[in-house]
């Protein structure tokens, strides 16, 4: 069975964005393990990449990243339920003050639930939660 590994927002920007620092990097890993792991990611990361795409004035490319979405049979999309989103408000009440975001709990108590340890992101947070950021 194949490794999950979450796709956080910075890592579906990388994809997306070819002036993006990390974009090659990111392309060459995803094409590199290909069949040897199985992204996921949840539908609250895919409404903040959206924002993103339109904050950096990429609105272009949303079209273009919900499409990849649309055609990857592999990718795992969670819409978080009841139980999860708990977890990530009890998380985030504990760890306020390092600064995560709530979309960041949210992937952190995903990732521990599915024993997920990577994360294709260029978010320090998540080594700081624990877990082995790619992009960094």
């Amino acid at each position: 069975m194949a490794s999950e590994v979450l796709f956080d927002t910075s890592g579906f920007f990388a994809l997306m964005d070819t002036s993006d620092a990390t974009h090659r990097r990111s392309v060459t890993l995803v094409a590199e393990r290909a069949g040897k792991f199985r992204p996921v990611t949840t539908e609250w990361i895919i409404g903040e990449t959206c924002t993103l795409l339109i904050a950096r004035q990429r609105p272009h490319l949303i079209v273009r990243f919900l499409d990849y979405l649309d055609r990857s049979a592999a990718l795992i999309v969670v819409n978080p339920d009841g139980t999860l989103l708990a977890s990530a408000k009890s998380f985030i009440r504990k760890q306020a003050e390092r600064g995560y975001s709530f979309v960041d709990c949210l992937s952190f108590c995903l990732m521990r639930e599915r024993r997920i340890r990577e994360a294709l992101t260029t978010d320090d947070h998540f080594r700081k939660a624990g877990f082995e950021p790619l992009l960094t």
